[in-house]
């Protein structure tokens, strides 16, 4: 299934060694946005291991919308409200108001760029956010997403790759390492393109590669979310946090194979219910919100549900609300043999996003000087323990454009030094894809969206032997994505086995409440 997002990427300017002012990994809706926001004077480069039209990442997946206090009945306090809520008591209130004051901003800045949300009736092409049409998705009292139908991330990346297009250069590969200098500062990358090294110089490097869904054998992410930029930040000295919290999705269509085609969340705001094999509602006695209640608590009452799945019943809705309102979740479904339209639907959780990450400061500023991150592999501070629907969106504009600012006032007067090289192991003589099976099986049964201490024991003596199979970066694409994702695997299971409760997106089976010692207690790790 093929997500429009508007004109290619910039062409690729591929040298053995190369110079930038900023450079971005990744090119989702927080590193777009950080590179359109940066002045015209400054070379800026982006580098994404996307496939050539560059709609790899999971930015234009994205289906719901940006979540602002927009609405008449709406304010950023009660926007604050509902994310602190659905961050299980692990939300930084700062930063969570920082991200509800100045989200309606954005918004506004967006529709003078150009964005095409949907409006209400008869409100056609006015800059006014008064008169957007919001949905309501979980955990929002209140409708309160600004959305393109059910394609707002596909919009947003349409919208941000044509404002940031005339300003960047693009280097297609992926980032074996970064560079520091003697004083710790990070000074560039070393980037894997095709068959060889490339070393990119840069006075300031923003991380903004996405989350780790593809460590796991169901997943609304593409596959090659894997988690590089906790692993490349790990490797500098950066400090991450909170990787044990993974929020799993509710409705991913119940399809065979790894990916779950994402029914979006709107459809519940839209008044679509879930129910059990007999037909009986059964979230109207697990929350006041039911179907709408916040995301690991609709995801837990599916999994206790027979076989874990349920089914989704949206056929109130119209064939012509569908046309207009979910035509990606409609068109995808019946692809996969399904109609919503006309019939229940199987859903089962799937890993969908790392609510964890690179720890920032307000201004996207990780613990390393030289070095920033924003989006989902950033940890902010307002998603707590789990992400609240529409935040995450709204996090990468918002602080996307604060990581921006703060690159620009920071930037060092001259480049650094780079170093030696990375050494690099020859090639695997076989394919990383049996190995890739293995880690995204294993970690689905012992660290997926139900855990146990003995299972996540079992799946980190498995991952400490993938570590052994392959223990450092070679001559391959695949397997410096896989060296990666099994150093972020193990962190992450690391710090499920330490969290004996269960709070947000992290379940253990063996620990079923929240435990008040675990209160305000963040997991930080600052190297492997």
């Amino acid at each position: 299934m093929t997500v429009p997002t508007g004109p290619p990427p910039p062409p690729a300017i591929v040298d053995d060694h190369v110079r930038a002012d900023v450079v971005i990994v990744g090119a989702g809706v927080a590193g777009l946005y950080a590179a359109a926001r940066l002045p015209g004077h400054l070379e800026v480069m982006v580098v994404d291991k996307g496939v050539p039209g560059g709609d790899s990442g999971s930015s234009p997946w994205a289906q719901g919308g940006l979540a602002a206090a927009i609405g008449p009945d709406d304010s950023p306090q009660m926007h604050a409200e509902d994310t602190l809520a659905a961050g299980d008591g692990l939300c930084d209130p700062v930063a969570v108001g920082v991200l509800t004051r100045e989200a309606p901003g954005h918004v506004l800045q967006l529709l003078q760029m150009g964005a095409e949300f949907d409006r209400l009736p008869g409100r056609l092409g006015s800059l006014d956010t008064a008169d957007l049409d919001l949905a309501r998705e979980g955990g929002q009292r209140v409708p309160r997403s600004v959305h393109r139908a059910d394609a707002s991330g596909a919009e947003l990346v349409r919208l941000l790759r044509a404002a940031a297009s005339p300003k960047v250069t693009r280097l297609p590969g992926i980032v074996v390492s970064l560079a520091r200098d003697e004083a710790h500062r990070v000074t560039g990358l070393w980037v894997w393109v095709d068959d060889r090294l490339v070393a990119v110089e840069a006075r300031a490097v923003l991380l903004a590669t996405g989350g780790c869904g593809g460590l796991f054998a169901a997943t609304t992410n593409p596959a090659h979310a894997t988690g590089d930029g906790v692993s490349l930040a790990l490797a500098v000295g950066a400090a991450v946090r909170d990787l044990e919290f993974v929020q799993f999705h509710p409705t991913g269509l119940a399809v065979d194979g790894t990916w779950r085609f994402l029914l979006t969340e709107a459809l519940r705001g839209a008044g679509a219910t879930l129910h059990d094999a007999d037909g009986k509602r059964f979230l109207l006695d697990r929350h006041p919100d039911a179907e709408l209640a916040p995301r690991h608590v609709v995801a837990k009452a599916i999994l206790d549900q027979q076989g874990g799945t349920a089914w989704l019943d949206a056929t109130h809705l119209s064939e012509h609300q569908f046309a207009q309102e979910f035509p990606t979740v409609l068109g995808g479904a019946r692809r996969y043999g399904f109609d919503l339209a006309n019939e229940r639907v199987p859903v089962t959780p799937a890993a969908h996003y790392q609510v964890g990450g690179v720890r920032t400061d307000l201004d996207g500023r990780t613990s390393v000087h030289g070095l920033y991150a924003a989006g989902e592999v950033a940890s902010t501070g307002v998603h707590g323990a789990n992400r609240m629907a529409g935040n995450s969106l709204t996090e990468a504009l918002v602080f996307g454009a604060r990581a921006a600012q703060a690159m620009v006032a920071e930037l060092p007067a001259r480049h650094g030094d780079l170093g030696a090289a990375p050494e690099l192991a020859p090639a695997p003589g076989a394919g990383t894809d049996d190995l890739r099976s293995r880690l995204r099986a294993s970690m689905l049964t012992g660290a997926g969206p139900v855990r146990t201490g003995d299972g996540l024991a079992t799946v980190a003596a498995e991952l400490d032997a993938m570590a052994r199979d392959l223990d450092a970066p070679a001559t391959d694409a695949e397997a410096i994505e896989m060296w990666h994702a099994v150093r972020v695997s193990r962190l992450l299971v690391k710090a499920a086995r330490l969290r004996t409760e269960s709070r947000g997106g992290h379940w253990r089976d063996d620990h079923p409440a929240a435990d008040p010692a675990w209160a305000d207690v963040h997991l930080e790790h600052v190297s492997w």
